[in-house]
């Protein structure tokens, strides 16, 4: 192995020579435990994420990164979990085109139904009571 390193070293070198960018690393490869540690901090600790991306000594990009699949793996948990209790309770309301069937629609109809008609009656009424009072 200690071939294989000087190889390595030798070839870096060289890279230099003709471009420094090529021989540094543009990042640091995020380990799991790095991940661990960095949502222990936000979730547990109520660091944000700034700081806590300070503290470990990672990328602000690099946590945000971290962030954003921890909270897409919570949603998608959420949602299995939600999907899952709504199976086992049984869909106890029969739902057409996605719109929810109310089943006190049709008496509160003929009661507004009803209030029009006494309403319309009672307007009637009056007016003819009016118009005969004027001729």
């Amino acid at each position: 192995m200690k071939i294989l390193d000087d190889i390595k070293q030798q070839v870096e070198k060289e890279m230099l020579k003709f471009d420094p960018r090529l021989a540094e690393k543009k990042y640091l490869k995020i380990t799991q435990s790095i991940k661990d540690l960095f949502l222990k901090a936000v979730v547990k600790e109520k660091q944000t994420i700034k700081a806590a991306a300070n503290s470990i000594g990672i990328n602000y990009s690099s946590a945000k990164a971290i962030w954003a699949e921890f909270r897409s793996k919570n949603q998608k948990k959420k949602k299995k979990i939600k999907e899952d209790s709504d199976q086992k309770n049984g869909n106890q309301l029969v739902k057409r085109c996605s719109y929810k069937i109310l089943n006190g629609c049709n008496k509160i109809k003929k009661f507004f139904m009803e209030i029009k008609s006494s309403v319309s009656q009672n307007l009637s009424s009056t007016h003819l009571i009016n118009l005969e009072s004027h001729i």
